[in-house]
């Protein structure tokens, strides 16, 4: 048969790749005519079992201004160390050094993370603890709002928020030394809402952080840092919240947030 110029050429005359081609091209198509259109019956595609779902839960943020279980931290220029009284507020220890731990009775190479699961040993603790200082704030919400990193001086002046308590504002460091008797050293410091000039915290009070012993604490109190000696807790007259416990049931400056469950 003679080719026509409107006819293409028979396979035969084409040379070979060509033939190769045209030759998979038409397998190709052949092959898409005879797959059915529809899956064969039985196929998941047509049952109706259904599928199995998975539900996840939203991605949870951990919030350490929020957290009322934790026992001390370290992501902050100084150790803290928490503790959580079962009549409400929490108890912040701040710039706890080696000989704090030790007087509380903590590991300091692998100190507890996490508060007491009993609400009575808590209490144990937190009565312990308030002997060193520390400051029992009315809520976690108070303290940041107070000592976070950025606190927003304008905002706050035009809130309702109370200016900081006398007890709020001073600064306290505490120690028991082995003869007896504690000593406690006192200074004021500048909050939101509160000017002070005088009689401000000394800038070396990180001489502290070298103590190793009550001992040596209570004496660079003594020399360094105006400390005054007192003989008994109930003796003892000054901002610091050492002999509180007994009588205290309110916050500074309004309700204490609650951080058990009913008990």
């Amino acid at each position: 048969m003679t080719p026509t110029a409107s006819s293409p050429p028979p396979l035969t005359s084409l040379p070979t790749p060509f033939k190769a081609t045209l030759t998979n091209m038409k397998k190709a198509f052949e092959y898409f005519l005879s797959t059915p259109s529809q899956p064969p019956a039985g196929s998941a595609r047509l049952t109706s079992t259904p599928r199995e779902v998975y539900l996840c839960g939203p991605n949870v943020v951990y919030n350490a201004s929020k957290d009322t279980t934790r026992r001390i931290s370290f992501e902050t220029p100084t150790i803290m160390i928490y503790g959580y009284p079962s009549r409400g507020g929490v108890i912040i220890l701040e710039d706890a050094s080696p000989t704090d731990l030790e007087f509380l009775a903590l590991d300091r190479m692998d100190p507890p993370m996490f508060r007491h699961e009993d609400a009575e040993d808590e209490d144990l603790f937190c009565q312990r603890l308030l002997l060193l200082g520390p400051k029992w704030w009315d809520s976690l919400a108070r303290y940041w709002l107070l000592n976070g990193e950025e606190v927003d001086r304008g905002e706050l002046d035009e809130s309702d928020e109370p200016v900081p308590t006398g007890r709020e504002r001073c600064w306290i460091s505490v120690a028991w030394p082995s003869a007896g008797g504690f000593v406690v050293s006192e200074f004021d410091t500048n909050m939101w809402g509160v000017e002070i000039e005088k009689e401000l915290v000394p800038e070396d009070v990180a001489r502290l952080r070298l103590c190793t012993s009550m001992d040596e604490k209570a004496r660079i109190l003594k020399e360094r840092f105006r400390g005054k000696v007192w003989e008994q807790v109930e003796d003892y007259r000054g901002n610091a919240f050492i002999g509180c416990w007994g009588w205290k049931e309110t916050g500074e400056v309004g309700e204490f947030q609650k951080t058990w469950e009913k008990i």
